[in-house]
């Protein structure tokens, strides 16, 4: 009767045990937190094992154990670190004076690579249990049997390691770990380690993923040090407005939310919202001025201006000359006088000329009319060849309306849309990043469709890539790297939005939210100057409609 009690005991046990396995299996396809797991992992070990004390290490960069868990029934201690709050005892190193630690057995598992059953810590061993020993003496508790077990990686790294110490029997008697137990306890330990290599391949590949997406728009910026930063700016000022629409609870934008992994989404995309621009000619991303091309051409227009005044110098010298072989003193003082204005004139023409060239928000018509009649009114001889002071390219740069960019080159500079919609869709993201293409690409989508690179309206576009539209223009308007402009205080960027908004460009909804949750204001003293912060009227400020 008694061994039939015991045989059906057994037979209880080896399917909970079972039942654990299987348990544990299933988990390992769906628990995210590969430390909670682990942990859990840990828990069913002791249970398992029925062992009175354990400990779960890391191991560090550094080549060092850390403890991460640490329990011991008899003494109710129950500790686990985490990022913010480790546990205190000091980390073991696996190496001491560049030799292999043989002080510290959970050392010597890591460093042979094999599992360490040991039934008596006190009696005589091939291992040095001094550790041990000191820390029973500090704490009064008496370790006997004990196993260490590293976990191993796919590629057979150690990537941490758990011990047991002190299993018992049924009637708590301390005993040693036997074959039996030390197999089941490895299978155990073998799902603890497929759940941290899981989990270390999955963060290794986001960080590789999240790293590689900043690297591109780094070297983006560092292609053109004239929009240097702005891959990086953008990105930030979109999840500051994110997080704001996210917290925000009025309104028709109410019901958004976003969770850390949509954040972390949206931001990838906000690196990767200019990625195109790899493939941008340099001379038009660096084009800091409208005659720019491989150099500036202000100074190639300055010399002809030269020889224009040495002409006009020499024709009047001519006629002075004439007229005063003729005695014609009034004709002579006619000529200087009309040289002296023609000069001036010319001057003043050659100073326009060189201020255009920095290019701005917007050419005045009374500014265009008179770079056409400076095209038209001054030649120059060279080699004996009659020719204008402007030709046909030069005076096409020199009339751009606003930024420095003609026709052209802007047509040339939205391809990168077409280029980043052509990297974003070539990449296999997975299912969490299976937006990104979409909020990148929405950063020059206008509402009424007539933005682009796909003409999308605003029924078309997710809030994501409405809120990036927003961040992109106003990094652009406040920016204080670009030459050919000054940057803007708050209050004209916040116009010019605004004029956007009425013009059914930009959603109304976000930029009231930008406007009062003063986002704007966060992103400024962060990444501009503080000079920019200006009072801005919201009384009067076009497309800003107050939250309700």
């Amino acid at each position: 009767m008694k061994q039939s009690n015991i045989e059906m005991l057994q037979h209880i046990k080896d399917k909970a045990n079972l039942r654990h396995l299987v348990d544990i299996s299933i988990r390992l396809s769906s628990e995210k937190d590969a430390s909670k797991l682990l942990n859990e992992i840990f828990q069913v070990l002791m249970s398992v094992a029925n062992a009175d004390a354990g400990s779960i290490y890391s191991i560090t960069k550094n080549q060092q154990l850390k403890f991460e868990t640490v329990v011991n029934k008899s003494l109710d201690l129950h500790l686990k670190g985490d990022e913010n709050s480790p546990i205190s005892f000091p980390n073991i190193d696996l190496y001491i004076d560049g030799k292999e630690n043989k002080t510290a057995i959970v050392a010597h598992a890591v460093n042979s690579g094999e599992y360490i059953n040991i039934p008596d810590a006190y009696a005589v061993l091939p291992f040095d249990m001094s550790a041990a020993r000191n820390m029973d003496s500090r704490t009064g508790y008496r370790t006997k049997s004990m196993l260490t077990i590293p976990l191993k990686d796919h590629v057979d790294d150690i990537i941490g390691v758990i011990q047991l110490i002190n299993t018992k029997d049924e009637q708590g008697n301390i005993i040693p770990f036997s074959d039996e137990l030390v197999t089941l306890t490895r299978s155990f330990a073998s799902l603890g380690a497929i759940s941290l290599t899981n989990s270390t391949l999955i963060k290794g590949m986001e960080e590789l993923f999240t790293t590689f997406a900043e690297t591109i728009a780094m070297a983006i910026d560092e292609k053109s040090p004239h929009t240097g930063g702005h891959c990086k700016r953008v990105p930030a000022l979109t999840l500051m407005l994110a997080d704001a629409i996210h917290a925000n609870t009025k309104g028709p934008l109410a019901s958004f939310s976003m969770s850390e992994s949509d954040r972390h989404e949206l931001n990838i995309a906000g690196w990767l919202h200019d990625c195109g621009k790899i493939a941008t000619p340099d001379h038009i991303m660096e084009k800091s001025t409208k005659l720019e091309t491989i150099f500036d051409r202000i100074e190639y227009i300055d010399a002809k201006f030269e020889i224009v005044k040495r002409d006009l110098d020499l024709d009047y010298q001519q006629q002075i000359i004439t007229a005063l072989k003729e005695n014609k003193p009034i004709k002579v003082t006619q000529l200087e006088r009309q040289l002296d204005r023609e000069l001036k004139q010319l001057s003043l023409d050659r100073a326009l000329i060189r201020k255009v060239n920095i290019g701005g928000e917007f050419l005045d018509e009374n500014e265009l009319k008179a770079i056409q009649r400076i095209a038209k009114k001054y030649y120059l001889k060279v080699n004996g060849k009659r020719m204008q002071l402007l030709n046909d390219d030069e005076l096409e740069n020199l009339s751009i309306r606003r930024g420095t960019l003609s026709e052209h080159e802007r047509d040339i500079m939205k391809r990168h849309m077409d280029v980043t919609a052509n990297i974003l869709n070539t990449l296999p993201f997975p299912k969490h990043l299976s937006n990104v293409t979409e909020y990148a690409l929405g950063h020059h989508e206008k509402l009424d469709g007539t933005g682009y690179p796909r003409g999308l309206t605003k029924e078309q576009m997710s809030v994501p890539a409405r809120l990036m539209a927003i961040a992109d223009i106003f990094e652009a308007l406040s920016a204080v790297d670009r030459p050919y402009k000054k940057a803007k205080p708050v209050s004209e960027c916040l116009h010019i939005i605004g004029q956007m908004v009425e013009s059914n460009h930009i959603d109304a909804d976000i930029f009231a939210i930008f406007i009062e949750s003063e986002v704007y204001k966060q992103y400024i003293l962060e990444f501009a100057t503080h000079e920019q912060l200006d009072e801005v009227d919201l009384n009067n400020l076009p497309g800003y409609t107050p939250i309700s």
